[in-house]
C-alpha cells in the first residue's frame, strides 16, 4: 500500500476570527506561481485532498485552510453555521493578502467551501480572479423539479452526521469505515488513511482518536444546507467561475451532480461534468482535476 504525505508547508501562520476562533492558513508549492486557494467539503480537511492539490505544487503557489472546527483548526465553542463561514471568509482573505502580499488568484473549493464561496462572490465579494467549484450542494427553492430530491439527500446526511461516532480507538476504524461506503469508492490508493489521519485529532488523555469537526456539527451544516435555497444566475457572479459536477449517470451518483446539471440548463452557469466519478471527483480522478484546473487558469488569463 502506498502512504500519502502531505510534504510540511513554507509558511504557516494563524488567523483569529472577531469571536476567537482561529484559522490555521498553510502555504505549500511555487511563491512565484499563480496563488490558489482551496478548502474542503463538510465535516473533512483540506488536507485529505492532497491527491489532487499535490499535482499543482511545482507550479503554482498553493494555500490551503480549513474551515473552523476543521483540520488542523482548533475546536472553538462559537457559532457553526454557513452565515459564521461567511464572515470567516472576509477575514482570511484580508489574512492572506495581507502575510502572503496580494497578487492575482484563483480560488478552488469543494461542495461546503464551494457554496460558502457561490455565496460570498453573489453578496458582491470579489476577493478571488476567479473560481473553480467542485459539486456544490445547491439546494433550489420548494417547488423546483429538483427540490425533494436535494432536501432528501440532505436529511439522509444530516441524519447519519447526528448518529456517527465522535471517537475512534484507531484512525484504523475510521479508514474501514470509509472504505465501506459507497459513496466514498474509487478514491486513489492512500486516500482513505490520509483523509482519516487529517480529520481526526489524538487525545492523549482517553488514548483515542476524535473528530476535530464533530458529528453534531457536521449534521448542523447539513441541516442549514437544506434551507439555503441558493439558486443564482451566472451572470451574479462578479468573477469568472467554472463548476465541475459528479456524473449523475454513473454508479455512484451524487445529489449536487443533478443539481450542478439543473444549475447549467437553469440559470446558464458554466458547467464540466467529470463522467464516472462521484461526489469526492478530486480524490477519485485527482490527474483529470488538476488537467482542469491548469486549462481553466490559462482561458481566463492567469497564467
Amino acid at each position: 500500500m502506498s502512504t500519502l504525505t502531505v510534504p510540511p508547508p513554507q509558511r504557516i501562520f494563524d488567523v483569529v476570527m472577531d469571536d476567537g476562533a482561529v484559522i490555521r492558513v498553510r502555504r505549500h508549492g511555487n511563491p512565484a506561481g499563480l496563488r490558489l486557494i482551496l478548502s474542503h467539503g463538510n465535516g473533512l480537511a483540506i488536507n485529505g485532498y492532497f491527491p489532487y492539490w499535490g499535482l499543482l505544487l511545482a507550479d503554482y503557489d498553493v494555500v490551503v485552510f480549513d474551515f473552523r472546527n476543521s483540520g488542523e483548526n482548533p475546536v472553538h465553542d462559537g457559532a457553526h453555521s454557513y452565515d459564521r463561514f461567511l464572515k470567516d471568509l472576509t477575514i482570511i482573505y484580508d489574512a492572506i493578502d495581507s502575510e502572503l502580499g496580494e497578487k492575482r488568484q484563483l480560488g478552488i473549493f469543494h461542495s461546503m467551501s464551494s457554496r460558502t464561496n457561490l455565496k460570498y462572490a453573489v453578496d458582491g465579494n470579489r476577493r478571488l480572479d476567479g473560481m473553480i467549484v467542485f459539486d456544490p450542494p445547491m439546494v433550489p427553492a420548494k417547488g423546483h423539479r429538483l427540490y425533494e430530491k436535494m432536501l432528501s439527500e440532505e436529511g439522509v446526511l444530516w441524519r447519519w452526521a447526528e448518529k456517527r461516532s465522535d471517537g475512534f480507538a484507531d484512525p484504523a476504524e475510521q479508514v474501514a469505515q470509509f472504505k465501506k461506503s459507497r459513496m466514498l469508492s474509487k478514491w486513489v490508493e492512500g486516500a482513505y488513511e490520509l483523509m482519516a489521519q487529517s480529520i481526526l485529532r489524538h487525545d492523549a488523555q482517553t488514548d483515542t482518536w476524535n473528530l476535530v469537526c464533530s458529528g453534531a456539527r457536521e449534521a448542523a451544516i447539513y441541516r442549514q444546507n437544506a434551507e439555503l435555497n441558493f439558486w443564482p444566475q451566472a451572470d451574479e457572479f462578479p468573477m469568472p467561475f467554472l463548476m465541475i459536477g459528479s456524473d449523475p449517470d454513473c454508479d455512484i451518483p451524487s445529489a449536487p451532480g443533478y443539481a450542478c446539471r439543473a444549475l447549467r440548463d437553469d440559470c446558464d452557469w458554466p458547467y464540466e461534468c467529470m463522467p464516472g466519478t462521484g461526489h469526492f471527483m478530486q480524490i477519485q480522478e485527482p490527474e483529470k482535476c488538476a488537467a482542469i484546473t491548469r486549462r481553466f487558469a490559462g482561458e481566463i488569463g492567469l497564467i
